[in-house]
């Protein structure tokens, strides 16, 4: 009986919450721009893609394994220090699109955003990257730039 109740009551709730929801997405003010739209989507790539790749790793204090995502590494998003699998700390990706583009002394190249994606999915994640400025990468992109929204641009830029 008291199962039931409950059951009733989450039901209500869940309904009180789609009727808000619904009359919330037809006020102008709670319209999403294509900006935002394309930041969400950015950090939900970010958060679960993993471009093909079949790699896990079991993080600390885990009792199994996880799939390898950019997430996975650069923790809650890249907005707190990440810890990459073998146990380096990594800094938080806060003010890292300022950074670009810039020289990569390894390759003896300069690398825009977009290039450092690529070699991340592919070294780090193990996957195959989207392509140059497919909507997947301007996405990943659009959601790194959102995290630097007050960082001076072209740090590295002399």
């Amino acid at each position: 009986m008291m199962y039931r109740r409950i059951a009733a009551i989450a039901v209500l709730a869940s309904g009180m919450v789609a009727s808000a929801t619904a009359g919330a997405a037809t006020t102008p003010e709670a319209k999403i721009t294509p900006m935002q739209q394309a930041i969400d989507q950015g950090a939900a790539i970010f958060k679960s893609d993993r471009f093909g790749s079949t790699r896990t790793w079991i993080p600390d204090m885990a009792f199994h394994s996880k799939p390898v995502t950019c997430d996975s590494c650069h923790s809650n998003g890249g907005k707190t220090v990440g810890v990459m699998p073998t146990g380096a700390k990594i800094p938080s990706l806060i003010g890292t699109a300022a950074d670009f583009p810039r020289y990569n002394a390894k390759a003896h190249e300069v690398f825009t955003l977009q290039r450092q994606l690529v070699h991340c999915i592919r070294a780090g994640i193990g996957g195959a990257a989207p392509a140059y400025n497919s909507p997947v990468m301007v996405d990943l992109e659009v959601y790194l730039i959102s995290l630097s929204r007050h960082a001076t641009m072209g740090r590295n830029v002399k």
